[in-house]
């Protein structure tokens, strides 16, 4: 069984689906596209009070990208097989298809998070070896949400916590407790913002890849969700003592693709 790709891809976004189609080609990953939704879909404006339900308030784009993960979930439970969810931005390492076909073998995980962004994460000290890296029971992370392996058991059990309560997509996936995750290292993908801090080409300029927003980021919270904020961090707190060890994750080697710039005569024979 090899484990294949869903691409998560806005349909204005189809130079980066075209990226993502030589890259995966390129390294023998099978992938389908997924459309993204978008912010203008009713789903993202409906039921403000499930959208209120998180420690801050959610901008569209936000809540969008959950929605679009949360598609892919419903693909891996409804397949009953472990899947490769990517964003658009998503940059490979060379390893990457070794990896996932070492991770066929994997049983005791909900989720294999392949991604690093510049930010320490708290992990076990225990470490199995998985094809060419390491995986370590994953602890605390506090950002990711471009590349990780998915299990059905870890689609359930997000997909039953989303049923209840929205969030940012990286951080339902790595709530404390919720999933039995663990971390490749050295890391196999990074967003293409984090492109020059780990020393590889850009694709496209960094400024177009956020869905964040900051004045939701900073906008006035309420009561319950200051009280969501406080236990959540005090989750956190528990969770890391006398276990594990903080690291910074570095990424593995990028050597088999050439820049995007190459190629911008092919985004048109991308399929929609």
């Amino acid at each position: 069984m090899k484990i294949q790709s869903l691409v998560i891809n806005l349909k204005s976004a189809g130079a980066r689906m075209a990226f993502q189609q030589e890259q995966l080609l390129s390294m023998g990953i099978a992938w389908k596209r997924i459309p993204a939704v978008t912010i203008d879909d009713i789903r993202i404006e409906s039921n403000d009070i499930y959208w209120d339900g998180w420690q801050r308030p959610l901008a569209p784009t936000e809540r969008a990208c959950l929605r679009s993960h949360m598609a892919c979930w419903q693909i891996v439970l409804d397949n009953s097989t472990p899947y490769l969810i990517l964003e658009d931005d998503a940059l490979l390492a060379d390893d990457l298809p070794a990896v996932l076909a070492a991770s066929t073998q994997i049983k005791d995980f909900d989720l294999l998070q392949l991604e690093t962004r510049n930010r320490a994460k708290h992990l076990e000290k225990k470490v199995f070896d998985v094809g060419p890296v390491q995986i370590r029971p994953l602890l605390i992370d506090r950002t990711g949400a471009a590349g990780y392996v998915l299990w059905p058991t870890g689609a359930k059990k997000l997909l039953n916590h989303v049923a209840r309560a929205p969030g940012l997509a990286d951080a339902i996936i790595a709530k404390p407790g919720l999933l039995r995750a663990a971390q490749v290292v050295p890391a196999q993908v990074i967003q293409n913002d984090m492109a020059q801090i780990y020393d590889v080409p850009q694709e496209w300029p960094s400024e177009i890849s956020s869905v964040s927003s900051p004045l939701y980021r900073k906008s006035r919270k309420s009561s319950a969700q200051k009280l969501r904020r406080i236990m959540e961090q005090l989750s956190l707190g528990f969770r890391q003592l006398g276990r594990g060890e903080k690291m910074m994750v570095p990424f593995g080697k990028r050597t088999h693709i050439q820049t995007i710039t190459t190629r911008r005569s092919s985004y048109d024979d991308v399929p929609p």
